[in-house]
């Protein structure tokens, strides 16, 4: 007699499960083993909640034992993995707007979110002990004739002043927020933050990733400007925007376009 088997195919429900099931498990024995962080599990126990340090510092232990596990640029299921790990043992700490309720501390779309923020910071700060040391921001501008890299004294004077990790809890809410005029309010008090981006050459190419709203807003690109120069100037650019400088922006553009697709065809070649 020959019986059937039956083949019972895991759902999606059940691979989720069983994805957020691994992810606590390994996110929780993390914290078990570190110095500190039972005390993150046992504040979430009686508030379910963190205070914005007890979460720095989750993050800071989770992304150092990232880092220590594999390598200082961990692939991004291994990211997602802890980002997801951490919703599935802090359920309170999921936001419920986002599409897996995780991409706040991992994002693998933008790559942004606070564990992955972190591990740039650990990569920054293992490049400068390489190098043996670290060409300062301004004496690196100073060097240029011109153009966004050169050190200048903006025009705008913020109200409140944030610290670098104020500035990423601004740029967390940014990314994921439909509202329009508080984002251009954050956009502003993170202007600081994105001026020193742009002065180090080992952040700047990042800023789209790090600021995608510039893509998809109206005005935030002329906001800065004002900022960094003022109504005035950015009044005589517009003036004189299609006379002046459209043309030459372009031909730059074009110009540098070349630059780097010859520059890379010759080291495909070389490499070939």
């Amino acid at each position: 007699m020959v019986q059937d088997t039956v083949i019972i195919e895991e759902g999606p429900d059940s691979k989720r499960m069983k994805l957020d099931d691994e992810a606590k498990k390994l996110v929780q024995s993390v914290l078990v083993k570190k110095p500190g962080g039972e005390s993150i599990i046992n504040e979430y126990n009686r508030t379910k909640a963190l205070k914005d340090e007890t979460r720095r510092k989750m993050v800071n232990i989770l992304a150092a034992d990232m880092t220590e596990k594999n390598g200082g640029s961990p692939p991004r299921l291994v990211k997602e993995k802890y980002a997801r790990g951490i919703v599935a043992l802090f359920p309170y700490l999921s936001d419920p707007y986002s599409k897996n309720g995780f991409e706040h501390y991992y994002d693998g779309e933008s790559g942004t979110g606070y564990l992955a923020w972190r591990i740039k910071t650990i990569q920054r700060n293992l490049a400068k002990e390489r190098r043996g040391s670290f060409e300062g921001q301004v004496s690196y501008a100073e060097r240029g004739s011109g153009g966004p890299t050169v050190a200048r004294h903006s025009k705008f004077t913020p109200e409140i002043v944030l610290s670098e990790d104020e500035c990423k809890e601004a740029i967390a809410f940014m990314n994921h927020s439909a509202d329009e005029d508080a984002i251009k309010k954050k956009m502003k008090l993170t202007f600081d933050y994105r001026r020193k981006m742009v002065l180090d050459p080992m952040q700047s190419s990042d800023l789209l990733t790090i600021f995608p709203r510039f893509k998809d807003i109206k005005g935030l690109i002329e906001q800065d400007f004002v900022l960094m120069f003022g109504e005035g100037v950015s009044g005589k650019l517009l003036e004189k925007w299609t006379t002046a400088f459209k043309k030459k922006v372009i031909q730059q553009c074009k110009t540098s376009c070349k630059q780097r697709f010859t520059g890379t065809f010759a080291s495909s070649r070389i490499s070939s």
